[in-house]
């Protein structure tokens, strides 16, 4: 989970959002199960597009390449399920993967981390521990942020077999890289 530096709405979402949720918002007063949409295609893919060049085609949560590790949604870091007033809110989309996905689902925790806050910073809340894969809440991080790690942790399965073998994989590459170029 990098730090994140979101650019502009895009065009097509910043002139509509407000009036695509107000909609929603409306249909879901009808209907509760009122399924979510996206409203243009076209606006669809500017948004995804603006997404990916964000976090240079890596989901935003685990950091795997887009369509290569696994398929490209886009995230409402909050659900909007629970809350459809987001559902069309440029700040609340992410890039991310199916797997971080498919593990979050529709939870959330108010201590969830967010990789485009101002204050984030990887090492201010995890640790890779590059013997067993695994991240972890850093031990020099205040009780608050450790808890906040886990949690981010824990809702998007960054801990899972597939992650810490892919993580021990990449470790073991770049330590064997840096070991066979010769020094300059």
């Amino acid at each position: 989970m990098r730090k994140l530096d979101r650019p502009e709405s895009p065009d097509c979402l910043a002139s509509h959002a407000e009036q695509w949720t107000q909609e929603y918002l409306a249909a879901r007063a009808k209907n509760p199960k009122q399924p979510f949409r996206w409203r243009k295609p076209e606006c669809y893919q500017a948004i995804r597009e603006s997404l990916r060049a964000m976090t240079q085609g890596h989901c935003a949560f685990c950091d795997a390449v887009l369509g290569i590790s696994s398929r490209e949604t886009v995230e409402h870091f909050r659900p909007k399920s629970q809350f459809p007033d987001l559902a069309y809110d440029w700040w609340n989309l992410f890039p991310c993967c199916d797997l971080c996905q498919a593990q979050k689902l529709e939870k959330f925790a108010e201590e969830l981390l967010k990789p485009d806050a101002d204050d984030f910073a990887f090492s201010r809340y995890f640790i890779a521990n590059c013997k067993t894969g695994e991240l972890e809440p850093s031990p020099q991080a205040e009780p608050a942020c450790r808890q906040r790690a886990a949690i981010t942790i824990d809702l998007y399965g960054l801990n899972l077999p597939a992650r810490i073998t892919a993580r021990k994989r990449e470790w073991e590459h770049y330590h064997r890289d840096r070991n066979s170029e010769p020094f300059l």
